[in-house]
């Protein structure tokens, strides 16, 4: 789509953990493929802040309002306990909280390993 240009991150906090997502193939699928943080892409009429707000509400199910630019192409936001608890989950789809230690033993996709390395700090130092 002509509109559309690359994606960011947005690291997901809450009490210290990293919100990750893994996309299963069908109800066997036994894994081999990355976790990643909550990517986005957006139109060229539109900011990350807002592309984030919309991905998230029609991925999650979830409004957040305090999307913060971090770095490049990479952004942060804290989680409620409302959000937590009204995150929706599709099929096939799983959402797990990650300690910036359990990071470092997951698959990652390079652009969340390259989050990670470089601002991990905000997973502990936030919330």
């Amino acid at each position: 789509m002509a509109d559309e240009i690359y994606s960011s991150l947005i690291l997901l906090t809450y009490k210290n953990k990293a919100l990750l997502s893994y996309k299963q193939k069908d109800s066997l699928d036994e894994g081999g493929r990355p976790w990643s943080l909550i990517a986005s892409t957006k139109n060229i009429h539109e900011t990350f802040e807002n592309a984030f707000e919309r991905r998230l509400q029609d991925e999650l199910g979830i409004k957040v309002d305090n999307v913060e630019h971090v770095s490049d192409s990479f952004y942060h936001a804290s989680l409620t306990d409302s959000n937590v608890n009204q995150i929706k989950r599709e099929e096939g789809q799983l959402f797990s909280f990650f300690t910036i230690k359990e990071l470092k033993n997951l698959l990652l996709t390079v652009p969340t390993r390259e989050f990670v390395s470089k601002h991990g700090n905000l997973i502990s130092e936030i919330n």
